[in-house]
């Protein structure tokens, strides 16, 4: 078939922001560089918790009103850990931490090798994006909490 006189030539999608291999890669290098530089700029606590009281946020209020740790605590603190370059403290600190510190690590690599190269996060992200990988991430850090409620509180014998 012929178009039609009266039929308009479709005009091309302007391209989006988002879909723009190089900008989406730029947000992922901006974020993962500036939180790994924020951890690198903290000193860790001794604690094992707390780092986060050094950027003016308050303490961990379930921590202080009950006296068990959040399913975040430890994670600032695991993070200055492994930007530090000490990741054996950055996991028994939070192991879920460093697991995160590990993939945001990942992330900036990978995003500033695409940011140069012109590559795709996109496969990357869809291979993540996985109810499978989902479910273990919150298995893993349901488990990270567990470890950290057993260190904070003495249970394992940790803090006596």
């Amino acid at each position: 078939m012929y178009p039609s006189a009266s039929a308009s030539p479709k005009t091309p999608e302007p391209a989006s922001i988002v879909s723009n291999p190089r900008f989406a890669s730029a947000v992922v290098f901006a974020v993962s560089a500036t939180v790994l530089g924020v951890a690198y700029g903290l000193t860790p606590s001794g604690e094992g918790y707390g780092t986060h009281t050094a950027m003016g946020l308050p303490a961990c209020g379930m921590l202080e009103t009950t006296g068990i740790p959040c399913m975040t605590c430890g994670m600032t603190t695991s993070f200055s850990y492994a930007a530090h370059g000490d990741f054996a403290a950055s996991f028994l600190t939070q192991p879920a931490g460093a697991l995160l510190a590990l993939l945001t690590t990942m992330a900036a690599v990978l995003s500033g090798y695409a940011l140069v190269s012109g590559m795709s996060l996109a496969p990357i992200a869809a291979a993540l994006w996985r109810p499978r990988v989902i479910v273990l991430g919150f298995v893993l850090a349901a488990a990270a909490w567990g470890y950290k409620i057993f260190i904070v509180t003495g249970w394992f014998g940790a803090n006596s």
